[in-house]
Protein backbone atom coordinates (compact mmCIF):
# COMPACT_ATOMS: atom_id res chain seq x y z
CA UNK A 1 0.00 0.00 0.00
CA UNK A 2 1.33 3.38 -0.94
CA UNK A 3 0.29 6.98 -1.37
CA UNK A 4 -0.34 6.22 -5.02
CA UNK A 5 -2.81 3.48 -4.08
CA UNK A 6 -5.10 5.79 -2.17
CA UNK A 7 -4.58 9.17 -3.81
CA UNK A 8 -4.00 10.69 -0.35
CA UNK A 9 -0.99 11.19 1.87
CA UNK A 10 -0.30 8.13 3.99
CA UNK A 11 -0.51 8.81 7.77
CA UNK A 12 2.21 7.77 10.17
CA UNK A 13 2.36 3.99 10.37
CA UNK A 14 1.10 2.46 13.59
CA UNK A 15 -1.33 5.27 14.37
CA UNK A 16 -5.11 4.96 14.44
CA UNK A 17 -5.18 7.23 11.39
CA UNK A 18 -3.01 4.75 9.49
CA UNK A 19 -5.18 1.88 10.70
CA UNK A 20 -8.18 3.64 9.12
CA UNK A 21 -6.07 4.24 6.00
CA UNK A 22 -5.32 0.51 5.93
CA UNK A 23 -9.03 -0.35 6.20
CA UNK A 24 -9.86 1.98 3.31
CA UNK A 25 -7.15 0.29 1.25
CA UNK A 26 -8.36 -3.23 2.12
CA UNK A 27 -11.91 -2.34 1.10
CA UNK A 28 -10.93 -0.49 -2.08
CA UNK A 29 -8.58 -3.23 -3.29
CA UNK A 30 -10.97 -6.06 -2.44
CA UNK A 31 -8.59 -7.58 0.09
CA UNK A 32 -11.51 -7.98 2.50
CA UNK A 33 -15.30 -8.04 2.05
CA UNK A 34 -16.64 -4.50 2.20
CA UNK A 35 -19.16 -5.41 4.92
CA UNK A 36 -16.39 -6.73 7.17
CA UNK A 37 -14.24 -3.64 6.70
CA UNK A 38 -17.17 -1.32 7.35
CA UNK A 39 -18.02 -3.18 10.55
CA UNK A 40 -14.41 -2.93 11.72
CA UNK A 41 -14.24 0.76 10.83
CA UNK A 42 -17.49 1.72 12.58
CA UNK A 43 -16.68 -0.25 15.72
CA UNK A 44 -13.05 0.90 15.92
CA UNK A 45 -14.03 4.54 15.55
CA UNK A 46 -16.45 4.25 18.47
CA UNK A 47 -13.90 2.49 20.65
CA UNK A 48 -10.90 4.69 19.84
CA UNK A 49 -12.60 8.08 19.95
CA UNK A 50 -12.81 8.00 23.75
CA UNK A 51 -9.23 9.29 23.57
CA UNK A 52 -8.36 12.91 22.81
CA UNK A 53 -6.73 13.18 19.38
CA UNK A 54 -7.55 9.53 18.91
CA UNK A 55 -6.19 9.38 15.36
CA UNK A 56 -2.70 9.92 16.77
CA UNK A 57 -2.97 6.98 19.18
CA UNK A 58 -0.38 4.25 18.52
CA UNK A 59 -2.58 1.18 18.07
CA UNK A 60 0.42 -1.10 17.64
CA UNK A 61 2.09 -0.53 20.98
CA UNK A 62 -0.82 0.39 23.26
CA UNK A 63 -2.56 -2.11 25.56
CA UNK A 64 -5.58 -3.05 23.43
CA UNK A 65 -7.34 -5.11 26.10
CA UNK A 66 -6.96 -2.33 28.67
CA UNK A 67 -8.37 0.19 26.21
CA UNK A 68 -11.35 -2.06 25.44
CA UNK A 69 -12.00 -2.37 29.17
CA UNK A 70 -11.89 1.42 29.55
CA UNK A 71 -14.29 1.83 26.64
CA UNK A 72 -16.75 -0.56 28.31
CA UNK A 73 -16.49 1.32 31.61
CA UNK A 74 -17.09 4.71 29.99
CA UNK A 75 -19.82 3.65 27.57
CA UNK A 76 -21.62 0.82 29.39
CA UNK A 77 -24.82 2.88 29.65
CA UNK A 78 -24.72 3.96 26.00
CA UNK A 79 -25.01 0.52 24.42
CA UNK A 80 -26.74 -2.78 25.08
CA UNK A 81 -24.70 -5.80 26.11
CA UNK A 82 -24.84 -7.25 22.58
CA UNK A 83 -23.79 -3.97 20.94
CA UNK A 84 -20.93 -3.53 23.41
CA UNK A 85 -19.73 -7.07 22.75
CA UNK A 86 -19.87 -6.52 18.98
CA UNK A 87 -17.94 -3.23 19.13
CA UNK A 88 -15.20 -4.71 21.29
CA UNK A 89 -14.88 -7.90 19.26
CA UNK A 90 -14.72 -6.15 15.88
CA UNK A 91 -12.21 -3.59 17.11
CA UNK A 92 -9.96 -6.27 18.58
CA UNK A 93 -10.03 -8.42 15.43
CA UNK A 94 -9.49 -5.40 13.17
CA UNK A 95 -6.55 -3.97 15.06
CA UNK A 96 -4.92 -7.37 15.48
CA UNK A 97 -5.23 -7.93 11.72
CA UNK A 98 -3.63 -4.52 11.13
CA UNK A 99 -0.74 -5.38 13.45
CA UNK A 100 -0.09 -8.60 11.57
CA UNK A 101 -0.29 -6.80 8.24
CA UNK A 102 2.30 -4.23 9.39
CA UNK A 103 4.54 -7.13 10.40
CA UNK A 104 4.21 -8.53 6.84
CA UNK A 105 2.49 -11.66 8.11
CA UNK A 106 0.76 -13.62 5.33
CA UNK A 107 -1.90 -14.62 7.86
CA UNK A 108 -3.21 -11.14 8.64
CA UNK A 109 -6.67 -11.89 7.23
CA UNK A 110 -8.99 -13.63 9.72
CA UNK A 111 -10.01 -17.08 8.57
CA UNK A 112 -13.25 -17.10 6.63
CA UNK A 113 -13.12 -13.38 5.83
CA UNK A 114 -10.96 -13.48 2.72
CA UNK A 115 -12.12 -13.54 -0.89
CA UNK A 116 -12.10 -16.77 -2.86
CA UNK A 117 -10.12 -17.00 -6.08
CA UNK A 118 -11.74 -18.59 -9.11
CA UNK A 119 -10.00 -20.84 -11.61
CA UNK A 120 -9.30 -17.92 -13.92
CA UNK A 121 -7.64 -16.00 -11.08
CA UNK A 122 -10.39 -13.45 -10.47
CA UNK A 123 -11.51 -12.72 -6.95
CA UNK A 124 -14.96 -13.71 -5.75
CA UNK A 125 -16.91 -12.95 -2.65
CA UNK A 126 -17.15 -15.71 -0.04
CA UNK A 127 -19.78 -18.34 -0.78
CA UNK A 128 -21.61 -17.45 2.38
CA UNK A 129 -21.43 -14.28 4.41
CA UNK A 130 -20.30 -14.58 8.03
CA UNK A 131 -23.27 -14.56 10.43
CA UNK A 132 -24.17 -11.14 11.79
CA UNK A 133 -24.15 -10.59 15.52
CA UNK A 134 -27.47 -10.48 17.33
CA UNK A 135 -27.45 -6.67 17.51
CA UNK A 136 -27.25 -6.44 13.73
CA UNK A 137 -29.93 -9.05 13.23
CA UNK A 138 -32.32 -7.11 15.41
CA UNK A 139 -31.66 -3.97 13.45
CA UNK A 140 -32.13 -5.57 10.04
CA UNK A 141 -35.23 -7.72 10.56
CA UNK A 142 -37.50 -4.94 9.34
CA UNK A 143 -35.67 -4.46 6.05
CA UNK A 144 -32.35 -3.41 4.57
CA UNK A 145 -30.12 -1.34 6.82
CA UNK A 146 -26.92 0.05 5.27
CA UNK A 147 -23.77 -1.19 6.99
CA UNK A 148 -22.55 2.38 7.46
CA UNK A 149 -25.57 3.26 9.66
CA UNK A 150 -24.73 2.47 13.26
CA UNK A 151 -27.79 1.38 15.23
CA UNK A 152 -28.22 1.99 18.95
CA UNK A 153 -30.67 -0.03 21.01
CA UNK A 154 -32.87 1.89 23.44
CA UNK A 155 -34.72 -0.10 26.15
CA UNK A 156 -38.24 1.32 26.59
CA UNK A 157 -40.62 0.35 29.45
CA UNK A 158 -43.87 -0.05 27.51
CA UNK A 159 -46.03 -1.15 30.42
CA UNK A 160 -45.45 -2.82 33.79
CA UNK A 161 -43.54 -6.02 33.13
CA UNK A 162 -43.01 -5.29 29.44
CA UNK A 163 -39.83 -3.70 28.11
CA UNK A 164 -39.13 -3.33 24.40
CA UNK A 165 -35.97 -2.49 22.48
CA UNK A 166 -35.92 0.20 19.82
CA UNK A 167 -32.99 -0.06 17.37
CA UNK A 168 -32.49 3.35 15.78
CA UNK A 169 -29.67 5.09 13.87
CA UNK A 170 -27.38 7.14 16.08
CA UNK A 171 -27.98 10.13 13.77
CA UNK A 172 -31.79 9.82 13.76
CA UNK A 173 -33.38 12.98 12.35
CA UNK A 174 -36.53 14.69 13.61
CA UNK A 175 -38.34 13.78 10.37
CA UNK A 176 -37.39 10.12 10.77
CA UNK A 177 -38.48 10.14 14.42
CA UNK A 178 -41.92 11.41 13.41
CA UNK A 179 -42.18 8.67 10.76
CA UNK A 180 -41.31 6.02 13.35
CA UNK A 181 -43.89 7.47 15.75
CA UNK A 182 -46.61 7.39 13.08
CA UNK A 183 -45.70 3.82 12.16
CA UNK A 184 -45.86 2.62 15.77
CA UNK A 185 -49.18 4.40 16.24
CA UNK A 186 -50.60 2.56 13.22
CA UNK A 187 -49.82 -0.78 14.90
CA UNK A 188 -51.82 -0.08 18.05
CA UNK A 189 -55.19 -1.64 18.88
CA UNK A 190 -57.96 0.66 20.05
CA UNK A 191 -57.93 1.16 23.82
CA UNK A 192 -61.47 0.47 24.99
CA UNK A 193 -60.75 0.81 28.70
CA UNK A 194 -62.33 4.26 28.95
CA UNK A 195 -65.51 3.03 27.23
CA UNK A 196 -65.77 0.09 29.59
CA UNK A 197 -65.50 2.39 32.60
CA UNK A 198 -68.29 4.63 31.23
CA UNK A 199 -70.55 1.63 30.60
CA UNK A 200 -70.19 0.54 34.21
Amino acid sequence: MSEADSGAAEPTRGTAAHYMFFLDWAERKGEMPASTVQNWRNASTKVLEIEDNWRDVNVVDFDLDAHLGRFETLKRTAYTTNSMRAYKSRTKVGIEAYRLWLANSPDWKPKGSGLRTSKNGSKKSPATAPPADSAEQKGETGGYVPHHSTLIEYPFPLRPGVRVLLALPEDLTEKEAKRVARFVESLAFADDSSAEVSAE
